[in-house]
């Protein structure tokens, strides 16, 4: 997760510094990079709010369920922007490798949601089984033979 956390980061960087570099653009590319850039930080917002809302995990750990919430946004907010940035591309002068680093980003974003959401489930599964075992209800298929309980 540490270096899905370096990838973003460094993600940001390069595409604010191709935002940044669409904007010194002069004339009427001018205007064009500011129309690229207000409709860019539209798309990224959300994006980026997740992004805040994944770092904050370092100081208060989140439950795999909340986990799996989260980073299915964060894919779903990724191929928003992957959209839009294959649809804007040449029109606001977007370096292949920025559209590049993104996807990277998505797939590693994938991978650790899915992660999270498997111990999601296995996780509710358990706490289903646990209360299950309390109320005295029936073992879970293949968890032995259950004993009569009561006088013999």
């Amino acid at each position: 997760m540490t270096s899905f956390k370096r990838i973003l980061g460094s993600l940001l960087l390069g595409i604010g510094a191709s935002v940044s570099a669409i904007i010194m653009a002069p004339g009427e590319a001018e205007a064009q990079a500011t129309t690229c850039q207000v409709d860019f930080q539209k798309v990224m917002e959300p994006r980026q709010a997740l992004i805040n809302r994944i770092n904050g995990f370092r100081t208060k750990r989140p439950t795999a369920g909340q986990a799996c919430s989260t980073l299915t946004q964060l894919v779903a907010a990724d191929r928003k922007v992957i959209a839009w940035m294959t649809e804007n591309k040449d029109w606001c002068q977007i370096p292949d490798q920025v559209v590049e680093q993104l996807q990277e980003a998505g797939t590693q974003a994938t991978t650790s949601r899915d992660t999270a959401c498997t111990a999601a489930k296995n996780q509710q599964s358990q706490i289903d089984r646990a209360k299950a075992q309390q109320q005295g209800g029936p073992p879970p298929v293949g968890s032995g033979v259950r004993l009569p309980q009561g006088a013999l």
